[in-house]
């Protein structure tokens, strides 16, 4: 099989488009005897003389006329995948795509995806709302390059970078009696009607340990997939929940109070996630950086 070489493809159309050695060698930055050189290489390996000599040009033979269109689309499929990779490597364009916990989605990641996207606006990002549990198969699977959520999964394959501790707050009603308290403590709890996230979910999970070494008995009057749902009917006086800090962003609703609970173990910990065998794009690496670096 014959070895061919993309500089002996490149010297090759330089000598058919000038019709000179000379003209071909300024033309590919060779000398004149480096330029004769490739082609007699080239006809050699293709068992074809490519080229008739005359003395004052060079003139295609028919070999040569059939692989000068053939040379110039490899060479224009080869610069222009070069081309690309460049564009991929200086980030001006790629994609990057995150599997997030929906609350972290709906307040924390949005300013950062803005901002990310002002910097690099040819690069696209795709946002996959999804549960905790999601998270993990959707990285394994490929199906996302980086995933946030909370730190839990403690497993080989999954590198954990935190990001931030996010604190649990009690919320309630702005006529409830804890709401004129500026903190609250879990025995401020006790016997109260709670609305809370449904058992499987892990954030709930926390809550409930918390709840439990404290000794607070509560009365659970909903439990809800969503914390969106949770806030809404806290928002109707329906009861009181406790939810992360920061899903205050989740909640317009003018009746609702947000106060901090006291004790420094009531958090989770907001971490980027990533699979410790699997190199990040570029894109997906940068994003990653604009995220911990944030």
């Amino acid at each position: 099989m014959a070895n061919v070489t993309l500089k002996q493809l490149r010297t090759f159309v330089a000598v058919a488009e000038c019709g000179r050695f000379r003209l071909a060698a300024e033309a590919v930055n060779l000398t004149q005897s480096a330029v004769s050189i490739l082609i007699k290489e080239l006809e050699g390996q293709l068992g074809a003389s490519l080229f008739d000599r005359h003395t004052r040009f060079v003139g295609l033979t028919d070999a040569g006329k059939r692989l000068l269109p053939l040379a110039v689309d490899i060479l224009d499929r080869v610069d222009s995948a070069v081309d690309s990779m460049v564009d991929i490597t200086t980030l001006k364009t790629g994609r990057v795509t995150i599997a997030s916990a929906t609350v972290i989605a709906a307040t924390y990641l949005p300013s950062r995806i803005a901002s990310f996207m002002r910097r690099y606006p040819e690069i696209r990002v795709d946002l996959r709302d999804v549960s905790e549990d999601e998270i993990r198969a959707l990285l394994l699977d490929g199906e996302a390059d980086i995933g946030v959520g909370t730190s839990r999964f403690r497993e080989q394959e999954i590198n954990e970078h935190e990001l931030f501790a996010d604190h649990l707050a009690l919320f309630c009603p702005a006529d409830d009696p804890l709401a004129a308290k500026k903190r609250v403590g879990w025995a401020d709890f006790d016997n109260r009607t709670f609305i809370a996230l449904t058992p499987e979910n892990p954030l709930q999970r926390r809550i409930d340990e918390l709840l439990e070494v404290n000794g607070v008995t509560t009365r659970r009057q909903f439990s809800v997939r969503f914390s969106a749902t949770l806030l809404a009917l806290v928002n109707e006086g329906l009861g009181i929940g406790i939810l992360p800090a920061g899903s205050k962003g989740l909640s317009p609703m003018v009746n609702i109070v947000m106060r901090p609970i006291r004790d420094q173990v009531a958090s989770r910990n907001v971490v980027a996630l990533t699979l410790r065998e699997r190199t990040l794009s570029p894109a997906a690496r940068s994003f990653f950086q604009h995220l911990t670096n944030g």
